[in-house]
């Protein structure tokens, strides 16, 4: 998809390539991999898309990253995480959620539609998927 930039923040190696291998395979590019909120500022201008896993290697900065690249950059990003329930924070700026282990069919819908609004039209939420705005 051109033009189309993932960022993938998650500091587990095996889990980032997953992912990276479901995007790029459905024809996205990735801007790259962050594990920290350090080197996700160091992508961010780079990126249209975030899957943001909340624990990092840097703690659980991940809904201050996504606030940050929604905020700053104006990324689309969707928290992936496997306890939803931490979820506490104000994440006005951060589209939604999805619950690891993510299928590859929810990260190909959630792509779909975070694309879809970001080219300003009404998109329909993938089932699965937790929406904060």
């Amino acid at each position: 998809m051109a033009g189309k930039k993932i960022l993938i923040v998650e500091d587990d190696v095996l889990i980032a390539a997953g992912l990276e291998d479901i995007v790029t395979t459905l024809g996205y590019d990735i801007s790259g991999i962050a594990d920290s909120f350090e080197t996700a500022q160091q992508l961010a201008p780079f990126s249209t898309i975030a899957l943001v896993d909340v624990n990092l290697k840097d703690g659980a900065t991940g809904p201050r990253i996504g606030q940050y690249l929604a905020s700053d950059f104006g990324v689309a990003v969707v928290m992936v995480t496997g306890s939803p329930e931490l979820i506490e924070t104000d994440l006005s700026k951060v589209i939604g959620l999805i619950s690891k282990p993510a299928h590859p069919n929810l990260i190909r819908d959630v792509l779909e539609y975070l694309r879809t609004i970001r080219e300003g039209e009404r998109g329909v939420p993938p089932g699965g998927m937790r929406l904060f705005v």
